[in-house]
């Protein structure tokens, strides 16, 4: 067993650009990535599957909600979803493009992850990679081994769809 504490930080190094690489090489696949190569400086990754769900039912109008307050605090979301989006909040599949003019974002913005592909796995690579924020009401407990970061205060923003409002419940 390994005790030394710079071998498993190194071990943990390596095991996240291990994953991030892989998960980038699925996207790859698929033809696209989430965003451009260098996302702008204020950009927020988005757990859409998660964000749909702030209150209760899925919800594109939640969603919408949660992507324009981020907007006006001069955010730029990066959104990702679960390959199955589509029929959670229509009828049929719905890639990026369909998904854009639904809850008003740019295509370039979002990633609709290839069906049998889990999309916290390349949205929490996308976010380490480029050393972003996440927004979910998810704690990612099953994440933090591959992701330390996700423990640090901070890395991932809660909020809560109440009342038509959106509410941070911690700081953006």
């Amino acid at each position: 067993m390994i005790t030394d504490p710079a071998l498993l930080l190194l071990l943990a190094i390596l095991v996240v650009a291990f994953v991030a690489r892989r998960a980038f090489e699925r996207l790859g696949q698929r033809g696209r990535t989430p965003a451009s190569d260098t996302p702008p400086p204020n950009a927020i990754v988005l757990d859409g599957s998660n964000v749909m769900h702030w209150n209760g039912d899925p919800s594109a109008k939640v969603l919408s909600r949660v992507l324009r307050d981020l907007e006006k605090k001069g955010l730029t979301p990066i959104v990702f979803f679960d390959a199955n989006v589509g029929y959670k909040l229509g009828d049929q599949y719905m890639d990026e493009a369909r998904l854009g003019r639904l809850i008003k974002l740019p295509p370039e913005q979002i990633c609709v992850v290839a069906k049998g592909v889990v999309a916290d796995e390349m949205l929490l690579a996308f976010a380490a990679h480029h050393g972003l924020r996440v927004v979910s009401n998810d704690r990612y407990r099953d994440w933090r081994v591959t992701y330390p970061h996700l423990a640090k205060k901070g890395s991932v923003v809660r909020g809560e769809f109440t009342e038509g409002a959106v509410k941070w419940r911690n700081k953006l």
